[in-house]
C-alpha cells in the first residue's frame, strides 16, 4: 500500500467552525412549560452564549400549549421532526446510524396515549421526544448508554427539560444555596457525577436505557436493551475471536457508509485504530488526525498506523493557548457537569475546520465494551470509582481542604456508588459496566462526541447493541487487558498489532524487527533515540500542564475571579501549591486535574 504522506496543521489555523453536509440532524434541545419570562430569558440567554459560536447550526422553536421546544443544528430541522396523527410532536435528537426514516418506528411510538416499552429502532447515540398535543406530558427515549446527557428539573419557576446544563441551571435559578454536597464530593474525587445526579438538589439527569415521561412529575422506567451474560462463557476461543470481528465489522459497515467521506482521531490507542483497520478493509474513505507533541506515543503510533494502512494523516499542532482561549466557552456549554476537561479537543475542532465535508468517525465507548487494561478499582467508601489514576483528589485530603460536612456527603455518595454496582447483576465485570458505562462514559467521556455533533457531525461506530451485547456475554479471560481484542488485532491485522502504542508498554505482536530495535534502544543513551528508536523514548502526555504555564493564571478562570467565594468552601490555601506543582518542569498531571475539579465549582459560585 502507499505510504501516507504527513501533513501538518500549525497552531494558530482557526477558521471557525464550518458546515458538514447538511443532514438535517437535531444536535441539542430544550423543552419549557410553564416557564416565567424572566427564567425563560435567562435559559435562552445561557442557550445562546454556546449557540453563538456556530453560525451553521440553525435554531428552530414549536409552541404547543404551554410547552416550548427549542431545537438546533445543522441544515433541515424539519426531517428530524414529526407531527402525529394525534397532534403530538416527535422531535429525534442525536446522531443514529444510517437513514433516517419515520416509518421505523412501531406503532407504539406514534400512539401519543402510550409509554412504548419497545427499543428505539436506531443505533447510535439517539434521544427520541414526544410531546403531546396540549403541551401537557412528555415522553422522553434514550439510547442503551444515555449517551446524550438530558436535564431536568421540575418546580418553580416550571419544568424544564434538556441537553444544555447551563440553560436548565439558568432556567430554574439555582444558587450555591442549592448545591448538593455528596454531589461535590464526587465532581472532586472522581471528576464528574454518578447515576442521575447534579451538582443542584432537585436537577436530576435521565438514566441511561430508559423511557421517561412527565404529566406533572418526572419518572422513569429501565428498557433493559443491553445486559450482561454469560452467554459465551463457554464458546471456543477461535471462535469468539471471529464473532468479535464479524460484529465489529458489520456495525462499522452500517455506520460508514452513510456518508463519503470520514474524519478520524487517530490516537495511539486500540479502539481509534481498530476502527481505522476495519474502514481500510471496507474500503472507506478515512483521513486520520493526531493532536499533541509529536514526540507522544499518541501521536507516534498514529502515524505508523496510518502509514501501515496507506490512509492520509494530518498532525494538528494546538499550540499552547488553548486553555486561555477555550475555558470560558467550554464551561458555558458544559456548566458543572464535569471537572474542566476538553478545552484541547475544541482548539482541534476549530483548526481542522476548513476540511468539510467530513464528519468524525470515533472509536468511543469500545476501550470499555472489550475489556479494561488495568484494575479498575471501586472503592465506595473513600467515594472512589477508579483505579489510583484516575482519582483526583483523595477523601482525607477533602477532609482538609472543604469546608462542608464531608464524612455526611461520603456516606451519600457511597451508598449511590454501592446501588449502581449492584444495579449491573451478578457478574464478574459489574464495575466495567456499572461505573464504567453507565458514570464514566455517560457522563464524562460523552463530550467528546458533544463536541464533533456541533462542529461538523459524528458517528460511534460501537454504539451497537448486537456487539455490545456480545461484549458483555464474554468470559473474564477474554476481557481482561482486552484479550480477545488484542488477538483479533494478531489474527486480522498483525501489520497493526505489532505497532507500539499507549495501551501497553509492548506491541501486540513483538516480531524480530521489533526485538531488534528495543535492543539498540537499550545499548545507546537516551539522547540518540531518534528515527526508528523514537518509539522508545516516547514522552508523557503533558499538553495541559504546558498550556497553562503559558497561559498563567487565565487558564483556570474562573478560580482567580471567585477565590473569595471559593473560600467559603474550600481553604484557597491549597491551590497555590498545586497551580506550582502542574506547571513545574516535573508537570504533574493530578495537581492539574484537582485544580480542574476545582473549576466546576469556581464557575457556579462566580454564576450564581
Amino acid at each position: 500500500m502507499p505510504e501516507s504522506t504527513p501533513h501538518v496543521i500549525p497552531a494558530g489555523s482557526e477558521a471557525g467552525p464550518t458546515a458538514m453536509r447538511a443532514r438535517g440532524a437535531i444536535v441539542g434541545f430544550m423543552v419549557y412549560r410553564g416557564s416565567s419570562p424572566g427564567a425563560l430569558v435567562a435559559a435562552r440567554k445561557a442557550q445562546a452564549r454556546v449557540l453563538g459560536r456556530f453560525g451553521h447550526l440553525r435554531a428552530h422553536a414549536i409552541v404547543m400549549g404551554r410547552t416550548t421546544l427549542d431545537v438546533w443544528g445543522p441544515g433541515a430541522l424539519e426531517t428530524r421532526l414529526h407531527h402525529c396523527p394525534d397532534g403530538s410532536l416527535l422531535a429525534l435528537v442525536g446522531a443514529p446510524h444510517g437513514t433516517v426514516s419515520w416509518t421505523d418506528l412501531p406503532r407504539a411510538f406514534l400512539d401519543g396515549d402510550a409509554e412504548a416499552d419497545a427499543e428505539l429502532p436506531w443505533e447510535g447515540r439517539v434521544v427520541l421526544l414526544r410531546i403531546s398535543a396540549d403541551g401537557e406530558r412528555w415522553t422522553i427515549w434514550n439510547d442503551w448508554m444515555g449517551a446524550i446527557t438530558v436535564f431536568h428539573a421540575d418546580g418553580p419557576p416550571g419544568t424544564v427539560a434538556g441537553t444544555l446544563e447551563p440553560a436548565v441551571v439558568a432556567a430554574m435559578g439555582y444558587t450555591r444555596g442549592d448545591i448538593r454536597h455528596a454531589a461535590l464530593l464526587c465532581i472532586l474525587l472522581n471528576g464528574h457525577l454518578l447515576a442521575d445526579w447534579t451538582l443542584f438538589n432537585g436537577m436530576r439527569t435521565l438514566p441511561p436505557d430508559s423511557v421517561s415521561r412527565w404529566d406533572g412529575a418526572f419518572r422513569s422506567r429501565s428498557l433493559g436493551s443491553v445486559s450482561p451474560s454469560r452467554d459465551r462463557w463457554e464458546t471456543r476461543w477461535d471462535d469468539l475471536v471471529d464473532e468479535m470481528h464479524a460484529l465489529a465489522t458489520a456495525a462499522v459497515r452500517a455506520t460508514l457508509h452513510s456518508e463519503p467521506a470520514w474524519m478520524l482521531p487517530l490516537s495511539g490507542g486500540l479502539d481509534s485504530r481498530l476502527l481505522a483497520c476495519i474502514g481500510t478493509d471496507l474500503q472507506a474513505d478515512l483521513a486520520a488526525y493526531a493532536w499533541g507533541s509529536s514526540d507522544t506515543m499518541d501521536v507516534i503510533g498514529s502515524r505508523a498506523v496510518a502509514r501501515t494502512l496507506g490512509m492520509p494523516w494530518t498532525h494538528v499542532d494546538l499550540g499552547r493557548a488553548y486553555l486561555a482561549t477555550y475555558t470560558r466557552p467550554w464551561a458555558e456549554w458544559f456548566g458543572s457537569s464535569m471537572h474542566f476537561h476538553g478545552m484541547y479537543q475544541m482548539a482541534f475542532y476549530d483548526a481542522v475546520a476548513p476540511v468539510s465535508g467530513r464528519p468524525v468517525a470515533s472509536g468511543f465507548l469500545n476501550d470499555i465494551l472489550s475489556g479494561t487494561s488495568g484494575s479498575r478499582q471501586v472503592i465506595a467508601s473513600l467515594g472512589q470509582l477508579y483505579s489510583e489514576w484516575y482519582r483526583h483528589w483523595t477523601i482525607d485530603e477533602l477532609r482538609d481542604v472543604l469546608r462542608v460536612p464531608v464524612d455526611e456527603a461520603l456516606a451519600e455518595l457511597a451508598t449511590t456508588i454501592d446501588e449502581e454496582v449492584a444495579a449491573s447483576g451478578d457478574v464478574y465485570f459489574k464495575h466495567d459496566l456499572g461505573i464504567g458505562l453507565r458514570n464514566r462514559n455517560r457522563l464524562f467521556t460523552a463530550f467528546q462526541l458533544v463536541l464533533a455533533d456541533y462542529w461538523r457531525g459524528s458517528a460511534s461506530p460501537f454504539m451497537n447493541r448486537a456487539y455490545a451485547r456480545f461484549c458483555l456475554s464474554l468470559p473474564r479471560g477474554a476481557r481482561d487487558n482486552r484479550a480477545l481484542l488484542r488477538d483479533v488485532f494478531r489474527r486480522f491485522y498483525p501489520k497493526v498489532a505489532a505497532i507500539p502504542g499507549t495501551y501497553d508498554d509492548e506491541p501486540m505482536l513483538r516480531t524480530g524487527r521489533y526485538l531488534l530495535k528495543r535492543r539498540m534502544a537499550a545499548a545507546v543513551p537516551a539522547s540518540l533515540h531518534k528515527g526508528p528508536l523514537k518509539v522508545f523514548a516516547a514522552a508523557d502526555p503533558r499538553m495541559d500542564c504546558d498550556a497553562l504555564r503559558a497561559a498563567g493564571p487565565a487558564g483556570l478562570w474562573p478560580i482567580p475571579e471567585a477565590e473569595r467565594e471559593l473560600s467559603d468552601w474550600l481553604d484557597t490555601r491549597w491551590l497555590q501549591p498545586l497551580y506550582d506543582r502542574a506547571t513545574s518542569d516535573a508537570r504533574d498531571y493530578r495537581a492539574l486535574r484537582r485544580l480542574q475539579s476545582v473549576q466546576a465549582l469556581a464557575y457556579r459560585l462566580l454564576d450564581s
